[in-house]
């Protein structure tokens, strides 16, 4: 093939990769973030910050400092939020300190466990109107260590309800690619590790039919990082994210380098 017409169809498979990339709403990779310091538009809580000896892609992630018990997030609220909407995709790369500690028992129980969450999102219940808080990524630690993913929604009033995944995953030093879906029109919401659904936790409930999954038609903020609920025996979960990505539509990995 001539090196022109080479050029050219390169030039149009490159033109058209650019056509089909989701757009992304929100972005942070933190390599434009000093080391220590949190991405501007963010509201910080808790002890976390950007660090540059580990990253899925660059230089740079977002450490999770141990804590035994509490969050430690990144919140994010304003018009990007409004351009979500209630049916987006979102993503982002973790991967946590090992050996990872187990559930702190309290005095005179034999057993405990640590509800964990990753990803959450205030709003509004479509089906009663009050204050929710949508859980997009968590997980259930037990005594043996593994964990069981979860979606889960916590109400103002009304209690907690959600599903748990039947099988048990192990906390991994490798890093993971971690994708929720969320569809209000559907009451629909998926959940991938590395491209694969958990099948266990989706939830298909069809237009209209709000009652166990509550997926709202818009978001007042959405939460990014690690709240352990219960206290992890000594000096608890470090945790490293990075390439957070949400979208109208599925982003799908990064190369990492």
């Amino acid at each position: 093939m001539p090196a022109r017409i080479l050029t050219a169809a390169l030039s149009l498979f490159a033109v058209s990769l650019l056509a089909d990339a989701p757009k992304l709403i929100i972005s942070e990779d933190f390599e434009n973030v000093p080391v220590g310091e949190t991405p501007k538009g963010f509201l910080k809580k808790g002890a976390l910050g950007v660090v540059d000896d580990v990253s899925h892609s660059g230089k740079k992630s977002l450490r999770i400092e141990p804590a035994t018990k509490g969050g430690r997030t990144l919140t994010k609220t304003g018009p990007e939020l409004a351009a979500l909407g209630g049916q987006f995709w979102g993503r982002f790369y973790f991967k946590v300190k090992l050996p990872s500690p187990l559930p702190l028992v309290p005095e005179g129980k034999k057993s405990a466990g640590i509800h964990t969450t990753f990803v959450s999102g205030k709003a509004t219940s479509p089906l009663f109107n009050d204050p929710i808080e949508v859980r997009l990524m968590g997980c259930s630690t037990n005594m043996t260590g593994t964990y069981a993913w979860l979606y889960n929604v916590q109400t103002a009033k009304r209690g907690e309800f959600g599903v748990s995944a039947k099988s048990r995953s192990k906390y991994s030093d490798e890093w993971t690619l971690a994708e929720w879906s969320v569809d209000n029109a559907t009451q629909s919401y998926h959940f991938f590790v590395n491209g694969q659904e958990v099948t266990d936790i989706a939830v298909n409930k069809g237009a209209g039919k709000f009652e166990g999954a509550e997926l709202p038609a818009a978001y007042e903020s959405l939460t990014f990082g690690w709240l352990n609920y219960q206290a992890a025996a000594g000096e608890g979960f470090t945790v490293w994210i990075d390439d957070l990505a949400l979208s109208k539509s599925r982003i799908g990995p990064t190369p990492a380098k």
